[in-house]
């Protein structure tokens, strides 16, 4: 294939991308999902009110952005780092000592089976229904090992996970922009609400983090260019796949990444793109394995009790819960697998999910679609404080957080956080003309979680694992730093 198709591509995928990010960004000028995730009203005026902090904001930032620059650029970085990243400690462990949740849903499933495990050998009967989070499960079981399977050491590994995210996020900026890019995305991610708020809660969100930033600090080189080395890209695409072992939804980065390699290698080295799914699979088949000789994992009873993908295709056309978590679709599932073999169910499932789409039609398909669009990018709480609302250790707590007054201005900073970062994602024009990896990277990883909620069942949670390509993406455009040239 010749260059210019190549340029065409990355051209498509640019239109795509502004395309998306135009539509999140006006879905958002109007709505906001932050009240709804903990069933609330917004206040009279509250879009409204937080939309022009959130413009004035922009005004300023783009107004003084070379103060801005110039003025990082006379702080030391270690300072920088050092500070935030120790006051980024002290704030979630302030969320974990005011706000800690006894664990419960998905959580609670994973930390108790791990300690179930640990003391007993027996192996809850949920990961026979989910083995999607054996993964995580089997990290928890090796620290709970090494240390001792209290809620206290997982939430302390859930923090260190946080914070090495966020200085991972710093060095990636530096390399792929400046000083000042790297200082102020670290202040953004130090920040930033969901990496505040999900410190009590031990799920595959938040950890997730490192099986993104890993990688991409790995494959960039320190004028932030695409490495071509054949053995940091196998690296890399092994991470990435532990990646997607450990949220489903991660298979997004492996997709971006195989593109990017059929992209930017030159010659015949296109064709490593093929790596990242050679890689996959055989992580994929080798932790199966292993799981079954550990008896771990039962083979014959994961072909029956286990649900299939269709569920979630299905359970993501529910027109009452606009895609979301459906305990009626949960419960029919385990219905149909009691009762018919794992084949015929999602053969049920099929049928279901064109009789879901037929009976909408078109008008009502493209109304429930905007609505999940909402319901998934409009909440700048990312929905952790509906996951620290449940079943709180200290009730009084969480309810003085989030009443009238405080919760609206908790919520209120985190739409205008939430508004900001995407704007500043329009204007992302200023980097396509470098032709970056990382850029188009980001830009795909985007895309691709745009679409894959849209047929997928979503919530606003699951975005967390995008949110340091959006934050880096978005604090390159507002400073408008151009990227180093590359040495040849």
């Amino acid at each position: 294939m010749s260059a210019s198709i190549f340029n065409f591509l990355e051209k498509i995928i640019y239109v795509i991308f502004f395309t998306v990010i135009a539509l999140i960004v006006g879905i958002n000028v109007f709505e906001t999902s932050g009240h709804h995730s903990i069933s609330t009203m917004s206040p009279k005026y509250f879009e409204v009110m937080t939309l022009v902090i959130a413009l004035l904001l922009f005004g300023t930032l783009i107004g003084f952005r070379k103060k801005i620059a110039g003025l990082l650029e006379k702080i030391p970085i270690a300072v920088w780092s050092v500070g935030l990243l120790g006051f980024s400690l002290i704030l979630q462990l302030i969320v974990v000592k005011f706000f800690a949740v006894r664990p419960s849903w998905d959580f609670g499933a994973l930390v108790n089976g791990a300690k179930l495990y640990l003391e007993t050998g027996e192996v809850s009967d949920y990961f026979s229904i989910y083995p999607n989070n054996i993964f995580l499960f089997s990290i928890l079981l090796l620290i709970g090992k090494l240390f001792t399977p209290d809620l206290g050491v997982y939430i302390l590994f859930n923090i260190l996970i946080i914070i090495a995210s966020q200085y991972m996020i710093f060095r990636i900026a530096l390399k792929v922009a400046d000083k000042s890019v790297g200082m102020i995305s670290l202040a953004v991610s130090v920040l930033f609400f969901p990496y505040i708020f999900f410190a009590p809660v031990v799920y595959t969100d938040t950890i997730s983090l490192i099986f993104l930033l890993l990688p991409l600090y790995l494959l960039l080189d320190e004028n932030g260019e695409l490495k071509k080395n054949l053995s940091i890209i196998l690296l890399a695409a092994f991470i990435f796949s532990l990646g997607m072992l450990l949220k489903g939804s991660l298979i997004i980065f492996v997709i971006a990444f195989s593109i990017i390699l059929l992209l930017y290698m030159n010659g015949w080295k296109r064709a490593y793109f093929i790596l990242p799914f050679v890689m996959l699979f055989l992580v994929k088949t080798l932790f199966n394995t292993a799981l079954y000789q550990l008896d771990i994992l039962d083979k014959r009873q994961l072909a029956q009790t286990s649900f299939p993908v269709s569920h979630w295709l299905v359970m993501a056309q529910n027109n009452e819960r606009f895609g979301k978590y459906s305990g009626d679709d949960v419960e029919w599932t385990k219905q149909l697998l009691m009762t018919h073999p794992r084949e015929e169910v999602s053969n049920i499932h099929f049928e279901e999910l064109q009789h879901r789409f037929q009976e909408k039609g078109l008008l009502g398909n493209l109304k429930f679609n905007l609505e999940k669009i909402t319901h998934t990018w409009t909440d700048g709480t990312y929905y952790s404080l509906n996951k620290i609302k449940r079943n709180p250790i200290e009730p009084t707590n969480i309810t003085s957080l989030l009443d009238y007054k405080s919760g609206d201005i908790l919520q209120g900073y985190a739409r205008v956080q939430h508004l900001i970062l995407f704007i500043g994602l329009l204007l992302a024009f200023t980097l396509v003309k470098d032709r970056k990896a990382f850029v188009t990277f980001c830009m795909l990883s985007i895309i691709g979680y745009f679409f894959f909620f849209l047929l997928w069942e979503t919530r606003s949670r699951y975005l967390v694992s995008v949110t340091p390509l959006i934050i880096l993406m978005s604090c390159m455009s507002y400073l408008k730093i151009k990227f180093r040239r590359s040495i040849e």
